[in-house]
């Protein structure tokens, strides 16, 4: 009796098992989930004055963006990676530039922290996105 075996050596997998972080961010739309403050869920609480859960943005691998929040315009701008890739600053070139530290960045989570209140960076929000 003579048995063979063969293995296939060819990758068929052509997902990215560590994809980079503008990977991540540009792969698809951000929907928001929560809003949290001093490390905890604020989202209900300030529901009526920021609904998250209308909230959405995509990030372009063009450095582009789009934000779209119920009842309100979309804003669109631009992005980039800042201190080696662990801020986002959204319209860097304006006079009212955004920049928020990415606490969490994974194929279906985006938490970002930021003085999102303009407390010279004493009360800061967390907000987190998922896909």
């Amino acid at each position: 009796m003579v048995t063979m075996v063969s293995c296939d050596d060819d990758d068929d997998d052509t997902t990215n098992p560590n994809p980079d972080k503008e990977t991540l961010l540009t792969a698809k739309v951000w929907n928001g989930s929560k809003v949290y403050y001093q490390n905890a869920d604020f989202t209900e609480q300030v529901k009526e004055l920021f609904d998250i859960s209308t909230t959405t943005i995509k990030f372009n691998a063009d450095g582009t963006y789009t934000a779209s929040m119920s009842g309100e315009d979309d804003e669109t701008g631009t992005w980039e990676f800042a201190s080696n890739d662990t801020k986002i600053v959204m319209d860097s070139e304006s006079s009212d530039p955004i920049t928020v530290d990415i606490n969490t960045l994974t194929a279906t989570e985006l938490w970002v922290e930021g003085d999102f209140l303009e407390t010279g960076g004493q009360e800061t929000i967390e907000l987190r996105f998922v896909h």
